[in-house]
């Protein structure tokens, strides 16, 4: 079920991917991924950059997830983040996974009883001297490609570090059944 116009939920992932980390390849594997969130009904709200809710709930509908596969999906409609996998960092922080048209793109979910925030990491945070020394590189977009799993979790610990505990949220996922 769509609660707001489908144009915004289409504007909203575009909004998401200036500067982020990406690969050609997927580097979360089923072996490396881990669990962040238990099957239910959810709703899903994005975030401004701002941080404010924008426009209330667009998506509502089930998320599975895969046990063999560890991916999260959903036979609604427009699920934002179909096919998502994830990679615990630290604590209830997970490396978010999804694929795209031209590759995988990478965030950072936060995971809550019952809710999970997620925010889209921008390379653009770190200084070329940080993407020097893990090895990552910017292209002429603006976006950094990662190319193995350990680079991906060096740059995201560096990236919070970085941030200091100031990370925008920009979408919540609500558990409502």
């Amino acid at each position: 079920m769509i609660l707001r116009p489908l144009k915004l939920l289409l504007l909203a992932p575009a909004l998401l991917l200036a500067g982020c980390f990406t690969s050609e390849e997927e580097l979360i594997g089923a072996r490396q991924a881990h669990r962040a969130l238990p099957p239910g009904e959810y709703t899903h709200t994005p975030f401004d950059t701002e941080g404010n809710e924008w426009g209330g709930v667009t998506w509502q509908g089930r998320i599975d997830y895969a046990r063999f596969s560890r991916r999260y999906s959903s036979d609604v409609e427009n699920f934002p983040h179909q096919n998502a996998r994830m990679r615990r960092l630290s604590g209830d922080i997970y490396i978010a996974q999804w694929p795209r048209e031209d590759g995988v793109g990478y965030g950072v979910l936060f995971a809550y009883e019952g809710m999970a925030t997620y925010h889209q990491a921008d390379c653009h945070v770190l200084s070329p001297e940080q993407l020097i020394a893990a090895g990552v590189t910017r292209d002429p977009e603006g976006f950094c490609t990662i190319q193995t799993l350990d680079q991906l979790e060096q740059v995201i610990r560096t990236y919070l570090d970085i941030l200091d505990g100031d990370v925008r949220i920009d979408g919540i996922y609500r558990r409502v059944g």
